[in-house]
């Protein structure tokens, strides 16, 4: 039988998600057929070109820790299994116990997969007059370009004003508006920033993006869900001087008037390992309460 080749990443802010990465790494290293590295930190020297290919990652430390990896891990295609050491634990779904006792099952490769969707944010200067995103941007290079598993934000940022935003998806100008920014949005996203600015719950085997207005100056802007093939287009037309781009509450960028954002699906999904014995519903209802009866 072929040599099981597992990749640990610690977040190197947790000490206890280091210790538990130590200590696994002496448990996985003493199992004849599997060979284990081990990282602490998400380091993108070490993962934006891994030279031998995993073919499992297991990653500690949280939500927050699949996030920032995720943009480098997805492009392999390998299954990721997050153990918990943060608050919710909703893709990182693992405890470290869990993660023990299903060891046998995941060391055979006996596991459920969830491909979660993923964002590509690219950041264009901007040219008058374009009819389409592909007018505004053909034969031009983005200035940035980065991927996002949950979301892409933007944040009017200092000096707190509202900026004034207009949206385009595919072909079409859908509205210009005013308010503290929008998110955009996948199916894993809409739990987090998307679920707090008023947009809806999106289960995760569902392929759409969700657009929602970051407290718009209207009543009758409200969050939008569009295909997964849809992009869409963003041109600031009045921003702040701190006005960012903020992709998975991870990576930020300057953004200003003579500039145009388009996001798109990404090219690549990531592969995340299902909890065996905890569905999406039982997530929302025992970790975000959803539905809860009211309690005095």
């Amino acid at each position: 039988m072929r040599e099981m080749n597992i990749l640990l990443i610690a977040n190197s802010a947790k000490s206890e998600a280091i210790a538990a990465g130590r200590q696994l790494l002496k448990t996985l290293a003493a199992k004849e057929g599997v060979s284990v590295r081990y990282l602490e930190g998400v380091d993108q020297a070490c993962l934006g070109d891994l030279a031998d290919i995993p073919d499992l990652m297991v990653l500690l430390g949280g939500d927050g820790t699949i996030l920032e990896a995720a943009r480098f891990l997805a492009k392999y295609q390998v299954p990721v299994v997050g153990i918990n050491f943060g608050k919710l634990g909703y893709m990182a779904a693992f405890t470290l116990a869990e993660f023990e006792s299903h060891l046998p099952e995941l060391l055979t490769g006996k596991f459920s997969i969830t491909h979660r969707l993923m964002l590509e944010a690219s950041i264009y200067r901007y040219r008058e007059p374009p009819h389409t995103n592909d007018e505004a941007t053909s034969g031009l290079e983005p200035e940035t370009r980065c991927l996002a598993l949950n979301d892409v934000v933007l944040n009017a940022g200092t000096p707190f004003r509202m900026v004034e935003l207009t949206v385009r998806v595919d072909d079409s100008d859908t509205a210009t508006f005013r308010g503290d920014g929008i998110i955009i949005s996948t199916a894993s996203g809409s739990t987090g920033y998307n679920l707090s600015a008023g947009g809806p719950l999106i289960a995760p085997d569902v392929d759409a993006m969700v657009i929602t207005p970051i407290c718009a100056h209207s009543l009758s802007f409200r969050p939008v869900v569009v295909r997964d093939q849809s992009t869409i287009g963003l041109k600031p037309r009045r921003l702040n001087e701190g006005t960012h781009m903020v992709m998975d509450g991870v990576v930020v960028h300057p953004l200003s008037v003579k500039q145009y954002v388009v996001v798109k699906t990404a090219p690549h999904r990531l592969k995340l390992v299902v909890h065996p014995h905890q569905s999406h519903w039982e997530v929302l209802a025992n970790k975000l309460h959803w539905a809860s009866r009211p309690t005095a």
